[in-house]
């Protein structure tokens, strides 16, 4: 059951009776007209996009500080930055992306993504799977009867045909918090057998090992076809254990892991060293720069999906964008230069190599950040210098697969605290995704059970296509 979270977190006085009824109902601004026009005209094209690059900001990406600024405000919820001019007339952004303020007419920003979970681990599966938890507490855990995420559903129902999984996750070995993973990455209640290959090896190396991909050095790939051999043998004189749901998850592995080993095209997808070094570096010499070239490199060779999470335990020393305190300096120093770097790198290249059309690419978090500094909504230590978790209105980015460049879709009010029209939930963008990637939104998911469950209960956001 959803609930909003206990404390002082209304932006001044509380949220009203009033503020409430504006998050759940607000979308009269948008006229109907407008929206069945940009439907008309979405439904008229054939879907493009092939794949979908998603980096995940583990932690919640500040609107107020990076897509949606107010510099009218007070200091003390405007903060430090300043909006820039972007390559399209009108949009502003934050001074600190100006790789990205040049390529605005590339990319949408959608102003007015809004739910009410606000802590990380559950805004990550609702954010990810398009579907309430029903519980939002700290520790929430990921469990087999989850909804799955979009990969494993492409993976189901567009599957590739290259050697290579539908489906990659690039991240840290754990994403989550409370000393849990994160629901929502995997397949849930698709099985196992859609779940993501998951690369866990630091990609900003000279010569990137991939322990997964490679044989030891006295095992070649004939010894191991030989010991396959063996294997199917002793698998058909002990059939009867094929009726045992792990033994069956076992052989599922076992195939997977050899179509791996043995195809070529999988190994060279993975040779970041391949790339000129003057590549390499306009990405950026970290995790996440080479871990969106490393997505590039597999969705060029049939990967339809591929995550990329800038983030892990949230305890971790690691920059990420939970900034419950020093929001600027880390923002300013470590975050924003870097995500300025590999995310225009990617679209750049993605655009200069012919892949910008049929690739969708979505950056975004779990929620934003508090419009007024030192806002406590989650009790995780914030201080004056910091901005608390705020789900009820934060930005996204969108570009590729048929999305229109040059845009703002939604608009926020004075203070980037709530919608002032149509709000757009998770379960909205996965809806979106989907039909952007050509997944009829009349489809049924079925669970090991026989169960029916629907692909999305959300809505499209059909002007982004027109």
């Amino acid at each position: 059951m959803l609930r909003l979270a206990t404390g002082a977190i209304g932006l001044c006085e509380g949220i009203t009776r009033r503020e409430l009824l504006r998050v759940g109902a607000i979308g009269s601004a948008l006229s109907l007209a407008q929206v069945l026009q940009a439907e008309a005209q979405a439904n008229n094209s054939a879907a493009r996009a092939r794949a979908c690059i998603l980096l995940f900001l583990q932690g919640g990406q500040s609107q107020l500080d990076t897509f949606d600024m107010k510099p009218a405000a007070p200091e003390n919820i405007r903060g430090e930055f300043r909006p820039i001019a972007t390559s399209v007339p009108g949009i502003h952004i934050c001074e600190h992306l100006p790789r990205l303020a040049r390529l605005a007419h590339l990319y949408t920003i959608l102003r007015c993504m809004s739910h009410r979970i606000t802590n990380h681990n559950p805004a990550g599966y609702l954010a990810l799977s398009g579907v309430a938890p029903d519980r939002d507490i700290v520790g929430l855990k990921a469990s087999s009867e989850d909804y799955p995420n979009p990969g494993a559903v492409l993976a189901k129902l567009r599957p590739t045909q290259a050697t290579l999984p539908a489906f990659v996750q690039i991240s840290a070995p754990r994403v989550g918090d409370g000393n849990v993973q994160m629901p929502g990455q995997n397949a849930g209640f698709l099985g196992p057998r859609y779940d993501p290959f998951l690369f866990h090896s630091e990609p900003n190396q000279d010569h990137l090992d991939v322990p997964e991909l490679s044989l030891p050095g006295d095992l070649d790939i004939s010894r191991l076809e030989g010991r396959r051999g063996l294997l199917q043998q002793l698998d058909r004189q002990w059939g009867q254990l094929s009726e045992s749901a792990s033994v069956a998850r076992l052989d599922l592995y076992y195939r997977r892991a050899y179509e791996l080993l043995s195809s070529s095209q999988a190994r060279r997808a993975f040779r970041l060293h391949e790339e000129p070094q003057a590549v390499r570096e306009r990405y950026g010499h970290h995790r996440w720069g080479q871990g969106l070239l490393l997505a590039r490199r597999l969705i060029e060779a049939g990967v339809r999906m591929v995550t990329v999470y800038w983030g892990g335990a949230l305890n971790s020393p690691d920059p990420y964008w939970d900034t419950h305190k020093r929001n600027f300096a880390e923002q300013k120093q470590k975050l924003l230069p870097q995500f300025d770097q590999c995310l225009s790198a990617l679209l750049e290249d993605l655009q200069q190599r012919g892949l910008l059309e049929t690739t969708l690419v979505i950056s975004m978090g779990e929620f934003g950040r508090t419009p007024r500094l030192g806002q406590v909504t989650a009790n995780a230590g914030t201080d004056a210098t910091g901005r608390d978790h705020w789900p009820y209105c934060y930005s996204i980015l969108l570009a590729g697969g048929g999305v229109a460049g040059g845009k703002v879709i939604g608009q926020s009010d004075k203070f980037a605290a709530y919608p002032t029209d149509r709000p757009i939930t998770p379960a909205d963008l996965i809806a979106t995704m989907y039909h952007a990637l050509g997944v009829p939104l009349d489809v049924h998911l079925h669970d090991r059970l026989g169960r029916q469950f629907p692909v999305t209960q959300g809505r499209v956001v059909y002007e982004l296509f027109a």
